[in-house]
């Protein structure tokens, strides 16, 4: 058997997929560690890490397990240039420091690109990132051959599971529908999770307002929105869309999201840009087909539980009336053939394929 593989994660996110994935991992061959820093400052916290790194490396760490960058964005200098330069180099010395101390570097490409700017040349960091990296994991293969074009050496496809799933209990659809006063004629579309601007969420909404007052199109919106300026264009977006859009700009429980999920017909998630993404998986999970734009690393998802379309509004409007008007026994073909394609990944799977190369890349020479 081989030995314990002691690894430092970074940063630790309320992200669910870090807690899915150690939850699952083999407690008898890995020992976690969060590199969270000493003190409760983020700025001293991030200066003190290259000690940090020597303490852990010290008391047995061998894996650098990097998952997002957005530490090294400081919240009081992301509107200073400078400071933006800095932190390029402070995460460059960084990775260098990692590497003299013998860590093995690990990177999980959540975002190929992160949607909000951390460094002062995003794409120079992460080609600093890549070359250090002994190995990247990609969550799909469409996203392992976007970094294999941006010059990743060692590239390994492990796919993801669903945050939430239906293995607890989950209301009927016909009582969901009741509940949120749907009728038969009622075509739900639901958009979940974070409301950010790279979601489009006002470009559905939109797409909503020009479709005609039949085939009955609803369209809700659940998530919490953080930025402000986006709110405002996602409310006026409503506005226009009339009572055919709800809002719920706010983190809904799981049990509400269940409902949610239970009543839909469709999910409609018009990105304008996108690496992975949980709220497509969570919706396949329970058996919701999903609209979703042509985007290449939205490319490996299967055209079974799949309505795609060129991104715009126009090209949107059409895909939700066309959703609106497919039969019952078309919609429930869809809705089978999701539940059977996310069916195909479980976190226990992840853990296992992730704690495999924690063990190879430890013993390279």
């Amino acid at each position: 058997m081989s030995a314990v593989v002691r690894v430092l994660v970074t940063p630790r996110d309320d992200n669910p997929y870090q807690e899915l994935l150690y939850r699952h991992m083999p407690r008898d061959r890995v020992v976690v560690a969060y590199l969270d820093g000493p003190t409760g400052s983020q700025s001293l916290n991030l200066l003190l890490a290259p000690l940090v790194l020597c303490w852990y490396r010290l008391i047995g760490y061998r894996v650098l397990h990097i998952h997002w960058l957005f530490k090294f964005s400081l919240p009081w200098a992301r509107g200073v240039p400078a400071a933006r330069i800095v932190m390029q180099w402070w995460f460059h010395l960084y990775l260098d420091v990692a590497h003299a101390l013998g860590y093995r570097i690990l990177w999980t490409a959540h975002d190929v690109v992160s949607h909000e700017r951390v460094f002062h040349d995003d794409d120079r960091a992460l080609a600093i990132l890549l070359r250090r990296a002994d190995a990247v994991i990609a969550l799909s293969p469409a996203s392992a051959r976007d970094l294999a074009r941006r010059g990743a050496r060692d590239v390994r496809v492990v796919p993801f599971g669903p945050y939430l799933s239906p293995d607890t209990e989950v209301p009927a659809r016909g009582l969901a529908r009741q509940v949120l006063d749907l009728d038969d004629q009622d075509c739900l579309v639901v958009s979940v999770g974070k409301v950010e601007p790279y979601k489009g969420v006002d470009i559905l909404l939109r797409a909503v307002a020009r479709l005609p007052e039949q085939p009955r199109v609803k369209v809700v919106v659940a998530g919490a929105c953080r930025d402000d300026a986006y709110r405002h264009a996602v409310l006026e977006a409503a506005q226009v869309a009339g009572s055919r859009a709800t809002l719920r700009l706010e983190r809904i429980s799981d049990e509400d999201l269940r409902l949610l999920l239970a009543a839909a017909d469709f999910a409609a998630l018009p990105f304008l840009e996108i690496t992975n993404s949980s709220a497509v998986l969570t919706a396949l999970a329970f058996g919701v087909p999903v609209i979703v734009p042509e985007l290449e690393n939205l490319s490996d998802l299967p055209e079974r539980c799949v309505i795609r379309y060129r991104p715009g509004e126009d090209d949107l409007a059409s895909a939700l009336a066309r959703c609106a008007l497919m039969p019952a026994h078309e919609r429930r073909a869809m809705s089978d053939a999701a539940r059977a394609y996310v069916s195909a990944t479980d976190w226990t799977s992840v853990a296992l394929a992730t704690q495999r190369l924690y063990d190879e890349i430890v013993t390279r020479r």
